[in-house]
């Protein structure tokens, strides 16, 4: 009997200790991190560099301090902390530099957000010789035929007075349809008036532009400084746009080429999500980390019915002009990295930034309307709940 009351003493003791060893699990604090994504603050610049509508590899894209090379696919990717509008340059050996486009981090932008930024560069002009005693016609691609240049200069005898290296770069910049960079060896005004062609898209000549623009760079150091200079009319002979370069002009000059239109543009819209979810660590007390694997589409694409592939031809070269790289939409693969705190559950979202616009244009006598659908990048949003306040949480 006295042994039989020592082992229910001590039976009754090694389960009162079983209790007081699962409460104190209970009682366990869940650990709480501070998440350092929410403090390390970083914004995305990423695109396609494109030439000759293909794309280009191994350019060399800067943004203040920052750097990237292009890939095989001719995308990049820049990262930046603040809030601001970024100069990004672009270049390549054999390629004109493209120094002064831009890009604005908005103050409404996420953490971690991205912003699009497509650029076309072009190869550097050939030079021609020219003797002032001769009529010469350049190209971009050196001395030869207009038919077939992207663009063209006739230098006719007597508008130099000595001999001299002229050569034509044409090249893309938003909201023309080429701008044609002339540099010349030597930095004279010409005697006479000069010839200037850029090739109609359409090679049968059927579709061109009613309306067309030539405007000059007024100040070569500065970004975007350009005024009018002259209007260019089609030329059915040559297939191109012509305008007259005046006597008196300076040959190291740049020109813009461009197409005359009507554009609306909606709001940016958020409607589009490419991922959205949440992840549990209810239950553990100890915090953990979360990887969020996700596809942003960046890019263009058009829609227009009712358009031949002449007309539809000049549209996308406008348009392109306007958007910025080549047509097309291409994704970025992201992962997205959040510290989820003990007993807490994450809730996050990625969703596509557009805008659709419509342009109309005047193309030999008719109007010709396209809709275009441009990604601008994307908002990553998401928050840390505790488990205890549960109650089928979501992003907005």
């Amino acid at each position: 009997m006295r042994t039989s009351k020592f082992f229910k003493t001590g039976l009754l003791l090694f389960v009162a200790s079983l209790g007081l060893i699962s409460c104190g699990d209970d009682d366990k604090e869940p650990e709480i991190v501070v998440d350092p994504v929410s403090e390390n603050v970083e914004y995305y610049i990423e695109g396609k560099v494109v030439a000759d509508n293909a794309a280009l590899e191994g350019v060399s894209v800067t943004a203040g301090e920052t750097t990237a090379t292009t890939d095989e696919n001719g995308q990049y990717s820049l990262t930046v902390k603040d809030k601001k509008t970024y100069t990004v340059s672009f270049a390549k050996k054999g390629y004109k530099t493209v120094s002064d486009a831009s890009v604005e981090i908005a103050n409404n932008a996420t953490n971690k957000s991205l912003i699009a930024l497509n650029v076309t560069m072009s190869k550097e002009g050939v030079p021609v010789t020219v003797n002032p005693e001769e009529e010469t016609v350049i190209t971009d691609k050196g001395e030869g035929e207009i038919k077939g240049a992207t663009s063209a200069l006739i230098v006719p005898a007597g508008a130099v007075s000595a001999t001299t290296d002229i050569a034509l770069t044409p090249y893309w910049e938003v909201s023309a349809i080429l701008n044609i960079a002339i540099t010349s060896s030597q930095d004279v005004a010409l005697n006479e008036n000069v010839d200037l062609f850029v090739a109609n898209t359409d090679l049968s000549g059927t579709y061109y532009f009613d309306e067309v623009e030539v405007y000059e760079k007024a100040n070569a150091r500065a970004i975007g400084d350009w005024k009018k200079y002259a209007d260019a009319a089609f030329d059915k002979e040559t297939n191109s746009y012509h305008a007259v370069i005046e006597k008196g002009s300076s040959l190291n000059q740049d020109y813009s080429v461009r197409v005359k239109s009507e554009k609306s543009v909606s709001a940016v819209k958020e409607d589009e999500i490419l991922k959205e979810g949440s992840y549990s660590n209810a239950g553990n007390m100890s915090a953990t980390t979360y990887d969020i694997p996700y596809t942003a589409k960046l890019g263009w694409e058009i829609s227009a019915s009712g358009l031949d592939e002449g007309a539809l031809s000049l549209v996308k070269a406008a348009i392109a002009a306007q958007e910025g790289g080549s047509e097309g939409v291409y994704t970025v693969n992201k992962t997205f990295t959040a510290h989820v705190s003990g007993d807490y559950i994450l809730y996050f979202s990625c969703k596509a930034k557009y805008v659709e616009k419509e342009y109309t244009f005047s193309i030999a006598g008719k109007k010709a309307v396209a809709k275009v659908k441009h990604y601008l990048g994307t908002d990553f949003i998401y928050t840390n709940q505790s488990a205890s306040m549960h109650g089928g949480g979501s992003m907005e």
